[in-house]
Order: C-alpha cells, then structure tokens, then sequence
C-alpha cells in the first residue's frame, strides 16, 4: 500500500454494497486506498485494531455489532481515525445522534458516489486538522518543562519582564502571589527534587530545580515558612549525605528584591554543612549562642579551636554550651566543627589549586594522615582519589 495513501475500512454486512463501494468508487481520486472490508461491525473491530485504518465507512445496522456499536468501541480507545456511517431514512435519527458521538457523518441510502466522494474529502480534511493540531500540541507539551522553567527564572531576575512572566505562568496555571516568602535550597544533592516537592506540598508553593539550587515562592509568611522548613530539615528528608542550605526571605510586592536577598543567604556554607534553615537575622532555628558559636566555627575552623575555646569566647560554661548544641542542633560541636572543615576541604579539593597536604593545614588539621583518614570516613574515599574522580 503506498505510504502516502489513506487507509480505509469497509464494513456492511450486505456482499453486493460492500464489494461495490471498494470497486465502483474513484477512491485514488481522493488519496484513499481499501485497506479491507469486513462484514460485520465485530470483524470491522478486529480489523481496525489489527490496521489501524485513517478511515472507516460502515453501515449502521449489521448482525452481531452494528456500526455505531463498533464506532462508540474504537472511539473509547482513542482510535485516531474518522468514521462515516450510512443508513435507511427510518435509521436518520441513530445516525443523527451518531455525530454527537464522534462519527464524522453520515449519508443516506442510496449512496451517491459524488456525494460519498464529497463528504470522505471533508472527513479527511477534518482528521488533518486533527492530528496537525495534536501535534503541535504534543510539541508545546513536550517543551513545557523549559519553557515553564524559563518563564520562572524570568519572574525571578528579570524587572522589564517581570509582568509577561507572570502572565505566561497564569496561563499555565501558576499564579505568583503578591506578597509571601522566597524559599532558595541552595544543594547538588538528588534529594533536592524531594526537598522542593515536600516544601510544595506543605506550604502551596510554585516551584522549580535548577542546576545546584531549588526556588519556591509561597503565599505563606516567613515564620509559618520557616517552622515548614525546619520540620522537613528534622524529618525524613534529613539524610547524613544530603545537605542543604534553605534561605528564606518575605516579600510584599518585591518577588526579585527577596529572591536576590534569599540566594545571597544561601551562600553561607557553614549552614549547609549543619542543614538550616537561615534568614537575614541568622538561623532561624537556633538561640543566639549557637550562631554565635556557629560564627566562630565559619570563622576560625582552620584554627586550633575547640568547645572549650569557644564557650569561653562567648561567657559560657562548657558544658551549658555542649547542652545547647545538642538539643538545638542535634550535633555535638566537635561533629559540626568536622562537618565544616570536611565541607571546606571538598571545595578545596574541587577547585585543584592545592596539595593535599596543604588543604590539610588549611581546613585545621596538623595531621595529614589523620585528616586523610576522616576524609574518608566522611565521603569513602581518600583525598586523592576524590581529587581524581572530580579531574574526570
């Protein structure tokens, strides 16, 4: 059968019409080829699934399944083709209310062949229509995530397009509110995607992930965000090997003001190493003794420091300060002193412009070996061999 050719079925239980629809009409005329002809609407069935003809014709009524019965079959599976029926003047009305149904048309008997021509061109012309317009719609579909995505960075960072962004968005949708909290996940965890999807559905964001980081935009206030936060940070989305940094920021009218102001908070990398959840005034989760504390850890980790050191630093008793970093932080000092200086020494290593023995002194450890050994317990694997995997 010529590719170009549309396929058509034939189906009536009556041999004589049958044989005289496939031979009598100018069917080349119209680009159309009888792929088969059945003689009733059960074997029709069979024949359009096995085919997949652009095209049926058949008659209403026929033993065993009529053609409405067959047409209301194959439109529940979603069959993408187009059916004419024909039936006896007494049969106009179930051919009428055939079309509601999905049947592209009907004829009368005695079937006129200038007429049948006529109306299998307008069918035909129909089901193009269709399936370019299914396409074209596929292809929107297919792109939506990007653009969506674009359309959301637009809303974030760009003021001269600020309003279209924020319509394209509507229309999908997804209406930015006008006054609410900026929630930035700062993380190039896999857990991110989770992360953004729990905070969604807590609080009624409009999200999206990008490379490295996660924004939401909620309508809810900065404390009722942050006490969300918080309890998916303690929750079951808290994993030893996931960390996040979460910067908040309120907005009322602003969106790109708080979004700026959010990242900018996100880049604190001491609370990615202790999963946080930070505002402009700190952590949001923690007294002013352990941001403190914190400080001294973000500013002196490369240092000979310790709780002791500390405590005494800020007026405190050792073991006043011990208590606080467990209960608030769920860490002793000494974890999240080694959290940090393991995160920083990461991020040496990254970057290549050191010796190992020298990112050793510089994240606070006067013993290589010893900083070695740490290293791997924290990522599996020795310096080197982290060093090498990222130089791949």
């Amino acid at each position: 059968m010529n590719e170009n050719m549309k396929k058509l079925l034939i189906v009536d239980d009556d041999y004589l019409v049958r044989e005289g629809l496939r031979s009598t009409v100018d069917w080349q005329s119209v680009g159309v080829e009888v792929a088969a002809v059945a003689e009733n609407g059960a074997v029709g069935l069979e024949k359009a699934r096995e085919l997949m003809p652009d095209l049926i014709i058949a008659d209403v009524r026929m033993p065993v399944m009529d053609g409405l019965e067959m047409a209301k079959i194959l439109f529940d599976e979603k069959a993408d083709l187009a059916i004419i029926v024909y039936s006896g003047y007494k049969d106009f009305e179930n051919a009428r209310r055939a079309l509601d149904s999905g049947v592209a048309g009907f004829l009368l008997k005695p079937i006129d062949s200038n007429d049948l021509i006529a109306k299998v061109k307008e069918v035909l012309a129909a089901l193009e229509a269709r399936r370019r317009d299914s396409k074209i719609l596929g292809q929107i579909k297919s792109n939506l995530p990007a653009v969506r995505r674009q359309h959301f960075q637009t809303l974030l960072t760009d003021p001269e397009n600020f309003a279209s962004a924020a319509e394209q968005l509507a229309l999908l949708g997804e209406c930015p509110p006008q006054a609410g909290t900026v929630i930035y996940v700062r993380s190039d965890s896999p857990d991110i995607k989770a992360f953004i999807g729990a905070a969604d559905a807590a609080l009624g964001c409009i999200s999206e992930v990008f490379s490295g980081y996660a924004v939401a935009v909620c309508s809810a206030d900065e404390e009722t965000a942050m006490a969300a936060l918080t309890k998916l940070l303690d929750g079951n989305l808290k994993k030893s090997d996931a960390r996040f940094t979460v910067a908040v920021a309120a907005f009322d009218g602003d969106l790109q003001a708080a979004f700026a102001k959010a990242r900018a908070l996100s880049e604190n990398t001491l609370f990615t190493a202790i999963n946080a959840v930070v505002t402009e005034n700190g952590s949001g989760r923690y007294k002013k003794i352990i941001r403190d504390a914190l400080s001294i850890i973000e500013r002196d980790y490369c240092k000979k420091i310790s709780i002791k050191t500390v405590a005494d630093a800020l007026y405190s008793s050792e073991s006043h300060l011990m208590h606080e970093f467990k209960s608030q932080v769920g860490k002793t000092f000494n974890e999240c002193l080694t959290d940090y200086r393991m995160l920083k020494a990461q991020e040496y290593l990254i970057k290549g412009e050191m010796r190992i023995s020298e990112i050793a002194y510089a994240v606070g450890y006067g013993d290589v070996r010893y900083f070695g050994q740490i290293f791997k317990e924290y990522y599996g694997c020795t310096p080197s061999e982290y060093a090498e995997r990222r130089g791949q």
